[in-house]
């Protein structure tokens, strides 16, 4: 029986060796057949399956392989690694263990493991490991920099910025260094300091489109709309933005329009479609018939949206057009300026007779504000964290004289309890279920007095429609709110209250309640 599976293991890694991966792969599940934990054919099929693609396949058979043989250091780290590619992170983990227990200081292995840690979210651990490579290997400006991206997201910014300037002194060109070194300097308030590290990095690489898009953003921050606009729409070549239209049909502002099909199509969030839409009007006025593609759940709201001809969902049928735009190119194609922002009343309606559909909840209710919350916005959201707000921490603004409304079109489990306990004293009255399209939230918020909210999409909408919003921001704001103000240039009816601690709610939180109390008395 020996000699036959040596026979065929050794027929296998002959068909492995001339490219006939079937061949061997039969050859290999042949040997399973009559001994199921044979580690070398086991080893074998895992190889096939990665060199095939199937990562899951690959690593389900490698780490049943080294458990019935010993293996070598190579064959431990790519083990490890086809792991880490299936997302199989605590196998990843054991397997780069393995490899540091025959060379403790192996820098890829080191590296693998702080990796998985991340993705596990064991961001200590990780920090640990990356500290120790870093020690062993002080002139890896790579880890330095990896060490300092995990500070950042631990909240731990001045450690960060000096892990990127130590990078930064052992690879005088390391842009991404440079880049990420600006957006932690724009983090906590040093513009200057931010647009210089920008600056650093586009004079080694000029169209590297992490720093044009950071730059753009810094700007747009500090209303710099001119030179913002235009550096925006680097985001297109980030590798973070894909819109699938042909570039040689993409309006830039510069060709005639007049009587031509215009297609603008959304990007990112609906937020984003909801601010930017106005715009559209323009092109219309400019005589474009337009064509305005939107996400399937704001098609209900803006399929009548008067700037366009024509709406269609993401999924609809895009008709033949003669130009296309993304919607957020469009201040960039029309030159927009600071004081072009500010529109008079709304340029989002209501349907009026989804709007009677709320009669029941304003029913038998005295004379007070109505007022409608949303506290956390996208989980997938990279800045989620930043922004949204627990229910808990937002308890004493629902002790006001006033009627609330849950607008949350997704409440977390960590809010549950809280959100029960208030709608059982009666404080706050859960509706989510019933808003179902953003046109269903708009019906609402029409009916309402004012709308409190993090920066989410509801925030926009209210805005669009003409209403009165309270927007809670984190410290670091996204750009469109700007520094400093608690008005916005976007929307006339706006309040912005801001973060003065980061990550610190609580004066926030106050200071809404003391406005919700103030317009009681006024």
């Amino acid at each position: 029986m020996n000699h036959d599976i040596e026979h065929a293991l050794a027929a296998a890694q002959e068909n492995l060796m001339a490219g006939r991966l079937d061949d061997a792969a039969g050859l290999l599940r042949g040997i399973l057949a009559s001994v199921p934990d044979h580690g070398e054919a086991l080893a074998g099929l895992g190889y096939i399956a990665a060199n095939q693609g199937d990562h899951a396949c690959a690593a389900e058979y490698l780490v049943q392989a080294s458990v019935h043989m010993s293996m070598s250091m190579d064959q431990l780290y790519f083990a490890a690694q086809v792991c880490q590619l299936a997302q199989r992170r605590d196998a990843a983990i054991a397997l780069f263990e393995r490899c540091l227990t025959q060379f403790p200081n192996h820098a890829a292995s080191l590296h693998g493991v702080a990796m998985s840690l991340i993705q596990l979210g064991e961001s200590q651990r990780a920090l640990d490991v990356l500290v120790h490579l870093c020690k062993t290997q002080p002139q890896s400006a790579e880890a330095h920099y990896n060490r300092g991206t995990l500070l950042g997201t631990m909240a731990r910014y001045e450690d960060e910025l000096d892990a990127y300037r130590q990078a930064i002194a052992l690879k005088p060109r390391f842009v991404r260094a440079y880049v990420n070194l600006g957006v932690a300097l724009r983090d906590i308030g040093q513009f200057d300091e931010a647009l210089l590290q920008f600056k650093k990095a586009l004079s080694i690489d000029p169209n590297d489109a992490g720093a044009r898009t950071n730059r753009a953003q810094t700007n747009l921050l500090l209303g710099e709309f001119e030179h913002g606009w235009r550096e925006y729409e680097w985001r297109w070549r980030d590798g973070t933005c894909s819109h699938g239209f042909p570039q040689n049909t993409l309006w830039t502002g510069t060709q005639p329009i007049g009587g031509r099909t215009m297609l603008v199509h959304h990007e990112q969030g609906f937020g984003d479609t909801l601010q930017f839409v106005r715009f559209v009007d323009r092109l219309s006025a400019a005589g474009a018939h337009v064509v305005l593609r939107v996400q399937d759940a704001l098609l209900p709201l803006l399929q009548n949206y008067r700037g366009a001809a024509e709406v269609i969902g993401e999924t609809g049928q895009v008709p033949h057009f003669d130009y296309h735009i993304p919607i957020l190119s469009l201040p960039f194609a029309l030159k927009v300026h600071a004081p072009d922002l500010a529109l008079s009343g709304p340029y989002v309606q209501a349907d009026d007779a989804l709007a009677l559909q709320w009669d029941d909840v304003f029913t038998g209710s005295i004379r007070r504000p109505s007022i409608g919350i949303v506290w956390s916005g996208s989980r997938t959201h990279l800045n989620d964290h930043n922004r949204s707000i627990s229910l808990e921490q937002l308890k004493p603004v629902f002790d006001a004289d006033a009627d609330f409304f849950a607008l949350q079109p997704d409440v977390r489990d960590s809010d549950r309890a809280c959100l029960a306990q208030l709608e059982q004293r009666g404080v706050l009255r859960d509706v989510s279920g019933r808003l179902t399209t953003f046109a269903e939230t708009a019906a609402l918020i029409a009916r309402l007095d004012l709308v409190v909210s993090v920066d989410t999409a509801v925030a926009h909408l209210g805005g669009a429609l003409g209403k009165p919003v309270w927007i809670a921001l984190p410290f670091m704001p996204d750009w469109r709110w700007q520094l400093d103000r608690s008005d916005s240039p976007w929307y006339a009816k706006t309040r912005l209250f801001r973060q003065t601690t980061r990550g610190d709610w609580t004066g926030v939180v106050a200071a809404l309640r003391a406005a919700i109390d103030a317009l009681r008395g006024g």
